[in-house]
């Protein structure tokens, strides 16, 4: 799903009204129907509810949702607008004036500092001050009421953005006060600032609501940014043929795990048979033989001269995929072999861990095979191309190093953000902070090995292998809570990431 900016938003509503010949009033009730709808099914209706809402149309949603709310049951409403100008919306007006009219709702307008509500932490307090398309720092009456909302220790829900926040800003940017929500539900699509680790104390947890805006426009959007969602993934997933044998599943090769790192070979190799792959075969040292034959007796292993690390290349022409990184260290030897495999390859690598490290220090950069799969995590990524200021200028370095070097970079993260040589970039909809432990980043190397080798595409198995291994990560977490997720059970819940995918 493309990411638009305020602008296209804008855009797009005012499409959707034309080509579904409905009002703005109409498309506003809608989407306060469902924001509502939401609220009422996932918050105590029992609890004291504060609504903040401004003069434009993120305020209209404010005052159609505690409208809605009382109607569902809520009896304990105050709502107030906040009179940062004189001039309010038509949409905002008309809705304020139903509000009116209802006597079950407290509403109330706030000109002056002064008759800013007190908040309990038992609140529920729901910001509709501003939506997206904020250019300028929030100062004034409308700082001194986001202050009270933030100070509160209330539950904070967000309508849409949380007022203040801009649709690429990080916090170190933001100029004036921002809410920081628990809660924003964003309208149809989130914003690209959403997405950012710098701002999840202002987003919380973010939950897109559907208000059927018109898919064939929103498909015309032009956007980089692209959100991956369960429909788009399970399209890319392939149907095994009844016909298929192990050769029609491609034969892997994964080169991992030195001596006391074993575990890592043993971690990529479970992961890439339970992906799918035909054959696998995995180069380590002589002292990693043992533990990887007795932990995946599925895996053919191919053995190198040197008892604790890897020192020489395999022959690599028999391969559909080569895996390289996890636990392999980054000793002189180590390193020769990662500059031939990088001269010789004639089809594209996935690279991880200490093979990023290693190709970062020597300055390989012009020698990765094109299309090959880079997996960094953040401080490799920082290795590999330099320090950045925030996440929006570390997105920029990606998607110039993805298209320039024509390359797949996976920038592994919470939203892990997937960018390719045509300048799109892709971020991840699956996972969890459970899944920030040793061993997680081996896993998902092995899935995206041996989706490359079943004849997906770089771009298919970076996606489609991102996506299996985060929702194997939540189901894990789901079963287990997340403080007891370890890397092993991101494999073991891989079949139901599969068999959720195509439900």
């Amino acid at each position: 799903m493309k990411i638009p900016d305020s602008k296209q938003m804008h855009e797009l509503d005012t499409k959707t009204i034309e080509i579904q010949k409905i009002s703005s009033t109409e498309l506003m009730e809608r989407a306060s129907t469902e924001l509502s709808k939401y609220i009422n099914k996932n918050y105590d209706k029992e609890k004291h509810v504060v609504i903040f809402c401004g003069t434009g149309n993120n305020g209209g949603d404010g005052l159609c949702i505690a409208r809605m709310l009382y109607n569902f049951g809520w009896n304990n409403i105050d709502c107030y607008l906040v009179k940062y100008s004189e001039k309010s919306s038509a949409d905002n007006l008309l809705n304020y004036e139903k509000l009116k009219k209802m006597s079950g709702v407290t509403l109330c307008d706030i000109h002056q500092e002064t008759e800013i509500p007190e908040l309990k932490d038992t609140d529920i307090v729901i910001d509709a001050i501003f939506g997206t398309g904020l250019n300028r720092g929030i100062e004034g009456l409308c700082a001194e009421v986001i202050k009270k909302i933030n100070e509160s220790g209330a539950e904070i829900i967000a309508i849409d953005i949380p007022s203040g926040l801009s649709d690429y800003a990080t916090c170190n940017e933001i100029k004036g006060e921002v809410v920081k929500a628990t809660q924003t539900l964003t309208i149809q699509s989130p914003t690209v600032s959403m997405l950012l680790p710098e701002n999840q104390d202002i987003t919380g947890d973010f939950k897109i609501i559907d208000i059927n805006l018109d898919a064939d426009e929103m498909s015309k959007i032009e956007s980089c940014y692209n959100l991956v969602r369960k429909k788009e993934v399970a399209t890319i997933l392939k149907p095994r043929k009844k016909f298929s044998h192990k050769g029609t599943f491609g034969h892997a090769l994964l080169i991992a795990g030195a001596y006391g790192k074993a575990g890592a070979s043993v971690l990529a190799s479970k992961a890439c048979h339970r992906t799918g792959v035909g054959l696998l075969t995995t180069h380590v040292p002589q002292k990693a033989v043992n533990v990887l034959q007795t932990s995946t007796p599925e895996t053919m292993i191919s053995i190198d001269s040197n008892k604790f690390i890897i020192s020489q290349l395999p022959d690599i022409t028999k391969y559909n995929a080569i895996g390289v990184g996890p636990g392999i260290g980054k000793d002189e030897s180590t390193a020769i072999i990662i500059k031939k495999l990088l001269k010789t390859a004639k089809t594209p690598l996935v690279l991880d861990a200490d093979a990023l490290n290693i190709i970062s220090a020597k300055k390989w950069h012009d020698l990765i095979p094109e299309n090959s799969i880079l997996t960094p995590h953040p401080k490799e990524f920082e290795r590999l191309f330099g320090k950045t200021e925030n996440s929006i200028q570390r997105l920029k370095v990606l998607q110039e190093n993805a298209v320039n070097r024509k390359l797949i970079i996976v920038l592994k993260g919470a939203h892990t953000a997937i960018a390719t040589p045509d300048g799109k970039i892709y971020f991840n909809t699956t996972g969890n902070p459970g899944m920030a432990t040793a061993g997680s980043g081996d896993v998902l190397t092995g899935i995206i090995t041996g989706l490359l080798a079943q004849k997906y595409t770089s771009e298919e198995a970076a996606i489609l292998g991102v996506w299996l291994h985060g929702k194997a990560g939540d189901i894990a977490a789901e079963n287990l809570s997340e403080d007891c997720v370890i890397a092993s059970d991101i494999i073991n819940y891989l079949p139901q990431a599969f068999k959720n995918l195509k439900e």
